[in-house]
Formats: C-alpha cells, structure tokens, sequence
C-alpha cells in the first residue's frame, strides 16, 4: 500500500476518491487521517490539482478523501 508524504504527486481514478469527477491529480501538501469506510482503507489528503501535463491548476489546495489501495505516486518527472 502506497502512502504519499507531503511533495509527492499522486494520481487517483474517478471511483477511487470520494466524489471523484475524472481523474485526479495532486501535489499533496497536507495528509490527515486514515479511515475505514466498508471494506477499505482511505485517506484525507489535501494538495495542489495537476492538469495532465503537470502544470498547476489553480492556488488553493483541495481537500480529497482517496482509497488508499489505489493512490499511485505519479513518476519523478511529473513531481517536478
């Protein structure tokens, strides 16, 4: 199970955070608690949104709660 420290980019699909509308991308800037929601194991992180190409989506950081079995740390040159 992959768990994002603060600066790692991460990327989640749709079903994988709560509310989830398309994939999401962050730059994760705070984490939070871990909770049990059925059978699986989440995450409140907050971060930065990425577009596709790595570039800032806007200046405020987002909350999203993520299923932490599906977080995926986006490669080293996405992080950048």
């Amino acid at each position: 199970m992959t768990v994002p420290r603060l600066g790692d980019v991460i990327e989640v699909g749709e079903q994988d955070y709560m509310y989830g509308t398309g994939q999401l991308t962050l730059r994760i800037t705070c984490t939070g608690d871990r909770v049990r929601v059925g059978d699986d194991e989440w995450l409140h992180l907050e971060g930065l949104t990425l577009r596709a190409d790595g570039t800032q989506l806007g200046q405020s950081p987002r909350p999203a709660l993520v299923r932490m079995r599906a977080v995926r740390i986006a490669s080293p040159s996405r992080s950048s």
